[in-house]
């Protein structure tokens, strides 16, 4: 059974929104203690209460103060190593997402251009005018394969018999890697 999506608002009724808050507050600290514990890190959380003008601290206030202490005493650029604010996380995730959409394009252009070749071999729309680019895009790949090709055979003649068998060799080596 899945989770629901949760709504990210302030839940306007005051005591349900205490009530929320301390569930949450005990959540944290009890998934802090698992983190601590499963990875053997060093993790503190402090967490202010508005309601109580509060705050609280685990694993305790002095080991919170111990901990805060012993993270300004890093060199800036290894305190901020691992740290990201909500700009710093878009860009990041932004960037991602526009690796995945340049990936998602490139493969579609193969499959377009594989298509159209399919359709090109079977007769299909060859007078559609706005394929026109398409097509001529595609005969400068297939000159450039054709071109490779033969330059490959070429190569191929003019080596001895075993020198053959090794560069056959080193190629399918290649393609594992």
């Amino acid at each position: 059974m899945g989770k629901n999506k949760i709504k990210h608002e302030l839940i306007s009724h005051e005591p349900n929104r205490r009530v929320t808050f301390k569930k949450r507050k005990t959540s944290v600290f009890r998934k802090l203690t698992e983190i601590t514990t499963l990875c053997g890190i060093i993790a503190c959380a402090v967490v202010y209460d508005p309601s109580d003008s509060k705050m609280d601290a685990w694993p305790s206030p002095q080991e919170a103060f111990y901990v805060l202490e012993n993270f300004k005493k890093l060199p800036e650029q290894r305190q901020g190593q691992f740290m990201m604010d909500q700009k710093a996380f878009l860009k990041k995730n932004i960037s991602r997402l526009n690796g995945q959409l340049e990936r998602a394009r490139f493969k579609n252009q193969a499959l377009d251009t594989e298509l159209l070749l399919i359709e090109y071999l079977e007769g299909k729309n060859m007078r559609d005018s706005s394929r026109l680019g398409s097509l001529l895009a595609l005969e400068d790949q297939l000159a450039e394969k054709i071109s490779f090709t033969t330059n490959r055979i070429e190569f191929m003649e003019g080596l001895e018999p075993n020198e053959v068998d090794a560069e056959i060799d080193s190629d399918e080596m290649g393609d594992q890697g």
